[in-house]
């Protein structure tokens, strides 16, 4: 599917062709590794599923950050322990250590669980597992840093997909590394941003510019804040998974009216974008 330009059905969203480009198969038409299963978990944590492939983003946190979702102790249980679907999961990636990404004993224990599972992350993250994990040892040949500094690093290619780890920074001036993902799976390019808060000339010079990506995973900041809509348009990604959303009652998602006042400011500004709503969500497209 690389550089072929559509909008991606999700549900009521409609299916919609960019000019010149030619009309893509309906979802019942098209090939199953031209097919991807979004499963949501919390806050930024997505499993990734086509065919036999299976990549776990950002879903081994533990308590999160107050105002954000997090998973209940019974769901972290299911993935912890690579209970089915996760026990065949062959990448996980962790954008950042903040604690509403990543937990070292969470990422060691299911990589206990999952023996052939391989993580990347950032050089911070793997800091936290080499005094967290019981046998780090053991572990060292399936931990790799995605990147060895601020800049970009050689594509990966792990349990068979590839992936080119992205330096997006987490603020301009914050000491936390953020690391963006671009995966090829299901024969499509999937980028997961993290915590990103890079803007176009950043995004250019990470080597994002002109690059063909079909589907998104964003911070909803860049969906809703004039500062950040401008990357994304610039990005111009085929369809859109809007991350991050604070949780009901909370009163960052009180500024916006709700969470469904925010979902449809989303939609009415991006329409070939997705809101989950609940943990264990699956969408298909």
């Amino acid at each position: 599917m690389r550089g072929k330009r559509f909008l991606i059905l999700f549900a009521a969203v409609g299916l919609a062709c960019a000019e010149d480009t030619p009309t893509p198969a309906a979802p019942s038409e098209r090939a199953p590794e031209d097919r991807i299963e979004i499963t949501y978990l919390a806050n930024e944590g997505f499993l990734l599923t086509s065919g036999e492939d299976k990549v776990l983003i950002d879903g081994l946190f533990r308590e999160g950050v107050e105002g954000y979702p997090s998973l209940t102790a019974e769901l972290r249980e299911t993935i912890e322990t690579a209970q089915e679907p996760f026990d065949t999961v062959d990448l996980v990636l962790a954008t950042h250590h903040h604690a509403d990404h990543f937990n070292a004993l969470a990422v060691c224990r299911f990589l206990e669980s999952n023996p052939v599972a391989e993580f990347v992350s950032t050089r911070q993250a793997l800091t936290q597992m080499r005094s967290a994990c019981d046998n780090p040892v053991a572990l060292a040949g399936r931990v790799r840093p995605g990147l060895q500094g601020d800049a970009g690093a050689a594509p990966l290619v792990v349990g068979g997909l590839n992936v080119e780890p992205i330096f997006l920074h987490h603020g301009a001036a914050s000491p936390v590394e953020n690391i963006g993902f671009l995966i090829e799976i299901g024969g499509l390019n999937v980028l997961h941003m993290g915590d990103s808060q890079a803007n176009i000339e950043e995004l250019t010079a990470a080597g994002l510019g002109g690059r063909s990506i079909d589907l998104a995973f964003v911070p909803f900041w860049y969906l809703i804040d004039k500062r950040w809509t401008p990357a994304l348009e610039f990005l111009q990604p085929a369809g859109i998974v809007a991350m991050h959303i604070p949780i009901p009652g909370s009163s960052d998602l009180q500024t916006f009216g709700g969470h469904d006042a925010l979902a449809q400011r989303i939609a009415n500004r991006f329409p070939q974008s997705v809101v989950f709503a609940e943990p264990f969500e699956t969408r298909n497209y």
